[in-house]
């Protein structure tokens, strides 16, 4: 029975003194930001993401092209049943399409965001930063009003990326 007792009050003091140890770090509490569309734009593997959204966009151009008249006779009310048709194709066609494009250029994007976010993750420990926030977002949303510049770890985010 003593031995039970002994191992619930060792048992308590590692519990206990442990709490107390992690209780005594320090947290950071800075909150930073970044501009993420820039960083995006400022790696090395960013040039395969606009390639394929020029290649979208040669392809997509041609069928805007040729859906605008169409919108323009069904909007006046004068389009023929044949040009509801071919407006209806070429709308399919140009979804389909565009979703193609997205889905290639979200892939290619998606390893750069990674990296981006794993380069940023560290900026911010060395930095002491408890949280980064996307500049545009928080801007656009309302969530941040002012933010003092030297808060902003867009440019070492970019000096640690990848070369």
């Amino acid at each position: 029975m003593s031995k039970n007792w002994l191992f619930v009050a060792v048992l308590l003091s590692l519990l206990l003194g442990g709490s107390l140890i992690a209780q005594n770090r320090t947290v950071p509490t800075r909150i930073g930001y970044v501009d993420a569309e820039k960083v995006v734009q400022a790696h090395k593997d960013f040039k395969k993401v606009q390639d394929i959204r020029n290649q979208a966009e040669r392809e997509l151009k041609p069928i805007r092209d040729q859906l605008q008249p169409l919108e323009a006779k069904l909007r006046a009310g004068n389009a023929t049943a044949k040009d509801q048709q071919d407006y209806r194709v070429l709308a399919q066609s140009l979804q389909e399409a565009g979703k193609k494009w997205s889905d290639r250029a979200n892939a290619a994007l998606k390893p750069i965001t990674e990296e981006i976010d794993q380069v940023i993750a560290r900026v911010a420990q060395q930095q002491g930063f408890a949280i980064i926030l996307d500049k545009k977002v928080a801007a656009t949303s309302g969530l941040v009003v002012y933010a003092a510049d030297e808060l902003e770890i867009t440019d070492a985010v970019i000096k640690a990326l990848p070369k």
